[in-house]
């Protein structure tokens, strides 16, 4: 039996998944994260065990090809490396894009519109006439607005700024020293320079938690999150110059924060011609075979 291997990356997590050509996903492989920007060395094991799994699973006589969505794979030498790396381990080749690309021709079924992803980072990506526009996705240091990263700086943030203004310690600082098991805010930057932006991101959950119990710093900060990620996806419509667009969701932020999301769908709304929000639970992986054989159908 035919199949393709479709991969998706980002500073969480790994997924690869075998279809057929029926589209039927056949296997699946998860492993840590994949964006190479968090660390190259343990991303490329991670790649690269994601599709031994598979292709040791099934024969790989009958695979047809490999199309990897790999947050950060934009940047630098980093798609090059990741061919290379399969190439020498594996000894295969294979298509690589960023991870957006990916779960836009998934979620869209191939079709024009925006994909917006909102997890540990974030990106603005929209396609009209095979034109192609990115926006977002500069990384933790340059952007990702509306990301899980964002969210969980501008709490750490909001602690300092209490700290310097003696202010009084509030919800968030409370429970993030709380989760973090540390006495001052001054043990904070240890936390922030040592750890990996996916593991910084996962202090998301407690300012989402504390938005819904309406703390208002929480709220805030998730708010405004919600129109800056907004504001990226406007900018993909207008340079695509889009009357009107589907926009289809990805991501653990935009999905679990009704508050962001709110934020996000409101102010769009506002500001340009929305058909509809799609929020299917659809593996990103699922591109890989509308790229190779959607399009046959």
């Amino acid at each position: 039996m035919k199949y393709v291997i479709g991969v998706d990356g980002g500073g969480t997590k790994i997924e690869a998944t075998a279809y057929s050509k029926e589209g039927k996903p056949i296997k699946t492989s998860i492993k840590g994260f994949g964006n190479l920007l968090n660390n190259k060395e343990k991303a490329l094991d991670n790649i690269v065990n994601s599709i031994k799994e598979i292709i040791e699973f099934l024969s790989k006589d009958e695979l047809v090809n490999i199309y990897l969505g790999i947050a950060g794979s934009e940047v630098g030498d980093n798609s090059k490396l990741i061919k290379k790396t399969l190439k020498e381990k594996l000894n295969m080749d294979c298509v690589v894009m960023n991870d957006s690309e990916i779960a836009l021709k998934a979620m869209l079924k191939g079709q024009d519109g925006i994909l917006v992803i909102a997890g540990t980072g974030s990106i603005a990506l929209g396609i009209k006439n095979n034109t192609k526009i990115k926006c977002g996705g500069w990384g933790s240091l340059l952007g990702d607005e509306g990301s899980g990263y964002k969210i969980a700086i501008e709490a750490i943030k909001r602690m300092i700024l209490e700290e310097e203004c003696s202010i009084k310690k509030s919800k968030i600082s409370k429970e993030i020293m709380k989760k973090l098991s540390i006495n001052s805010v001054d043990e904070i930057t240890n936390f922030v320079y040592s750890s990996t932006k996916d593991e910084i991101a996962k202090l998301t959950f407690i300012v989402v938690k504390l938005s819904e119990e309406d703390d208002k710093i929480s709220k805030e900060i998730l708010t405004n999150e919600g129109i800056k990620l907004a504001k990226t996806t406007i900018n993909v419509y207008k340079k695509l110059k889009l009357e009107s667009s589907s926009i289809a969701l990805v991501g653990g932020v935009i999905k679990n924060s009704n508050i962001l999301r709110e934020a996000f769908e409101n102010h769009l709304r506002k500001n340009i011609n929305v058909k509809e929000f799609i929020d299917e639970d659809v593996s990103p992986t699922m591109g890989a075979y509308y790229i190779e054989w959607g399009m046959e159908e």
